[in-house]
């Protein structure tokens, strides 16, 4: 989008802080936060957003690891690969903050967690973590027949392995294209049943700011216990350039509003 548009300025700052004025995000738009493995009933991860989430919004969860060239097993058949694939469908704006565990439930948004994907005969389904070695990625996509197959970006990768590797068994995998670790993955060296980011790791920040506190390895507490991964809220804040475009768009307002009298 050329930024000689028609718009009005303000529309235009608008634009430019949401990156999910139409559903698109880019990596590091959303970023997980917790884990949890080996649980009592089901297995969940929780995940956050930096940007406002638009109605119609979705997101892929899968745990098939990333071979350097597909996800693991995924095929034009075999939609879920060798693990499993969720999905997240944005009801209601969700504003930038907002934690989501895989197992909270709202009005705001819908799981998937069943019926078929598309091809074949795979389905959805909650993901099966494992405390011994795990991947979960969190993408978009414009294939809705076959999400990971092909047309998808990759937005954040969760690790516990110590290491990236091309993906051979279900504790294996590689970053998909386009994630970095600390800015669009973090990467743990720690095996345990839990891990959860420490919310209290800043009061707040930007989100470049939350993207490099939730990368780096100390800001996690890691248990056995057997608590799902749930939601809570955090306070993100505009980036300094952003705010500064947001202050030009409202002084090019108020001359316009001061040059109509």
């Amino acid at each position: 989008m050329s930024l000689h548009s028609s718009l009005p300025f303000p529309a235009i700052a608008a634009t430019l802080l949401s990156t999910s004025s139409f559903g698109a995000l880019i990596a590091g738009d959303v970023a997980i936060v917790g884990f949890q493995a080996s649980g009592v009933t089901t297995d969940s991860v929780s995940f956050v957003t930096f940007v406002d989430l638009a109605p119609g919004t979705v997101l892929y969860f899968t745990d098939n690891g990333w071979t350097g060239s597909a996800f693991r097993g995924v095929s034009a058949t075999d939609g879920d690969g060798n693990e499993n694939l969720m999905r997240f469908t944005v009801v209601n704006t969700i504003v930038a903050g907002t934690i989501i565990g895989s197992k909270t439930s709202s009005a705001d948004y819908a799981w998937t967690l069943s019926g078929l994907i598309g091809p074949g005969t795979s389905a959805y389904g909650q993901l099966s973590l494992s405390s011994t070695g795990e991947q979960v990625t969190i993408l978009q996509s414009t294939n809705p027949a076959n999400p990971i197959f092909s047309d998808f970006t990759a937005l954040y990768n969760f690790d516990n392995t110590s290491a990236y590797e091309a993906a051979t068994t279900s504790a294996t995998g590689s970053l998909a294209p386009g994630l970095i670790q600390g800015t669009s993955a973090v990467l743990l060296t720690n095996l345990a049943n839990s891990a959860t980011f420490n919310l209290g790791t800043l009061t707040s920040g930007t989100q470049a700011e939350w993207l490099a506190a939730i990368g780096v390895e100390a800001n996690w507490t890691f248990g056995t216990g057997t608590a799902d991964a749930g939601a809570g809220f955090i306070n993100v804040v505009p980036a300094p350039g952003a705010l500064a475009l947001l202050g030009c768009a409202g002084l090019v307002g108020s001359r316009r509003r001061r040059s109509a009298r």
